[in-house]
């Protein structure tokens, strides 16, 4: 006999116990929500049933019965009838009307006042502006830019005229007292006082470094 398939198995208790305390955790905590849930959607079918349906087919009735047949009445009854006595009125005064005097009446009528127009204004205005004023344009055209070609040259020979009389009565007095007068001027300050100057003036410089020298040594 074999002792070994006649053994017992383990069994897994930890396991086991640990899947029952997990599942009876999640049913605390799932089993409120779930009765939450339950209870808002009856609630909510209950709304719905004995208080929004309700509601909203009494309101579909009374916008029925009190706007919309109203308005169909109204309609063919009174809006229908009364435009189409209308259009019969304006068809029989004005259209039926208009359409027989259109080519009898109206058309002639307006080609005689056309021709009236071309007449007494269309052809003496296109008359007036061909033989005219088209020409008088032209020609005052052409002597308004002859006359700004003569002020161009009028005002560049002025400019010429005015810049030879400035030459000769500013420019020319001063080139010549610029070269005649200043530059001599020029020379003999140069010569008899700018150089002695300067010459003075470096004598000085070179007696005040004898006399430092003198009293506090040369340099280092």
């Amino acid at each position: 006999m074999n002792t070994e398939n006649t053994r017992p198995q383990p069994q897994h208790e930890p396991a086991g116990c640990l899947t029952g305390v997990a599942r009876a955790i999640a049913l605390v905590v799932v089993l409120p929500l779930r009765l939450l849930w339950d209870t808002l959607v009856f609630c909510l079918e209950l709304l719905w049933r004995w208080v929004l349906a309700p509601v909203g087919r009494a309101l579909g009735w009374l916008i029925h019965h009190l706007l919309l047949i109203p308005l169909r009445f109204l309609w063919e009854w009174v809006v229908v009838p009364v435009g189409r006595a209308l259009w019969w009125v304006v068809d029989l005064l004005v259209v039926t009307p208009l359409r027989w005097l259109g080519p009898r009446v109206l058309l002639p009528v307006l080609k005689a006042l056309w021709w009236v127009v071309d007449l007494l204004v269309i052809t003496p205005l296109r008359w007036l502006w061909r033989y005219v004023l088209a020409p008088v344009g032209r020609a005052v055209g052409a002597v308004l830019a002859r006359a700004w070609r003569v002020a161009g040259r009028i005002s560049t020979a002025l400019g010429r005229l005015i810049g030879l009389v400035l030459w000769h009565a500013v420019g020319r007095p001063l080139v010549w007292a610029y070269r005649v007068i200043l530059t001599p001027i020029g020379h003999v300050l140069r010569t008899w006082v700018w150089r002695p100057a300067a010459a003075a003036a470096r004598a000085v410089r070179a007696a005040a470094r004898e006399v430092r020298a003198a009293l506090f040594g040369a340099p280092r």
